[in-house]
């Protein structure tokens, strides 16, 4: 019984993050801001500082590029960013 009604919790815990909206945005800069749910969010020309409250992880650092795009990508609500910058 209890497995069954975890199961449909987590059934709606997910269906609830997939569905609670998916947007993109042009900021008056130009770049473009994609959020799904605000499980990943996707900014473009984005050279903003992380926060202290996420785990970051350097583009440039672990991949070596000489030409960073300025891209950050952040997961799980902000827990994860990955930057190019």
């Amino acid at each position: 019984m209890k497995s069954k009604t975890f199961l449909t919790l987590a059934i709606c815990a997910v269906a609830a993050s997939l569905f609670a909206g998916c947007s993109t945005q042009k900021t008056r800069s130009g770049r473009n801001n994609s959020v799904l749910g605000g499980l990943f969010v996707y900014n473009s020309g984005s050279y903003q500082p992380v926060g202290p409250n996420t785990i970051d992880i350097d583009g440039t650092k672990y991949l070596g590029r000489v030409n960073p795009s300025g891209t950050q990508v952040s997961a799980v609500w902000g827990l994860v960013t990955f930057t190019d910058y």
